[in-house]
């Protein structure tokens, strides 16, 4: 069986199908590896959820994600998402993609950076769910008035 995809439509399939690989291998790694790094027994099989990993495949993911050069990087990636103290709920959108979102649903309104800062942090419902983010957008809200 073969699907006819448009020279368009391949690279949006291409890129859909690398962005599910890597989260794929994300989620290996952050529950089936990282949290049995001490008892290297229970990393001897794949997960039970994916039996379709052979074996020797497994090891070599494992071996891959045990490596130093990857608990390195690892490490110092963790140490830098532990500073971040105001995260933004975009996802995979950007600050410009949010503005041209918000500029097709609040025609006339002028977006500046602070309107963008406190959407980019909030629920579906319009809610801030971090107590520490919801008091900073309290205060730009409260310093934007004074203007």
């Amino acid at each position: 069986m073969a699907f006819v995809v448009g020279q368009g439509g391949k690279n949006l399939v291409l890129s859909s199908t690398a962005k599910k690989w890597k989260d794929f291998k994300s989620t290996l790694t952050r529950h089936y590896i990282l949290p049995y790094i001490k008892e290297r027994e229970k990393l001897s099989q794949p997960p039970e959820l994916y039996k379709f990993i052979e074996k020797a495949e497994w090891d070599a993911f494992v071996a891959s994600r045990l490596s130093q050069e990857f608990v390195s990087v690892h490490s110092q990636h963790s140490k830098i998402r532990e500073k971040l103290e105001y995260n933004h709920r975009l996802s995979r959108k950007e600050y410009a993609d949010l503005e041209d979102q918000l500029e097709e649903t609040m025609p006339g309104v002028e977006i500046d950076q602070s309107t963008l800062w406190k959407k980019a942090r909030q629920d579906k419902d319009g809610n801030i769910p971090d107590p520490k983010v919801a008091e900073k957008a309290k205060l730009i809200v409260s310093l934007l008035t004074l203007f």
